[in-house]
């Protein structure tokens, strides 16, 4: 009876906690750039810092766009503005 009970926490355990992290910082939170105003991997040379969901401060949106180009990933705007 003990046994299926640890057992039972357990599973409850995995189910609350699975899925809430990704790779290099994509998630589901923040706003998705608008990545398809900007002719890629080339991104103009504008200062308009953008924090992303990994933690990292792009020098424009344009730049983050580029990177989940490069790495196949979905990093995200946090909020306008250095991180």
């Amino acid at each position: 009876m003990k046994t299926a009970g640890l057992f039972l926490l357990l599973g409850l355990g995995l189910c609350c906690c699975s899925g809430n992290a990704e790779a290099d910082g994509a998630s589901d939170e923040g706003n998705e750039p608008d990545c398809g105003s900007y002719i890629l991997p080339g991104c103009p040379k504008i200062l308009d810092p953008v924090c992303g969901t990994d933690n990292l401060t792009y020098p424009n949106e344009c730049e983050l766009c580029a990177k989940n180009l490069r790495r196949q990933t979905n990093i995200r705007i946090k909020r306008r503005g250095m991180c």
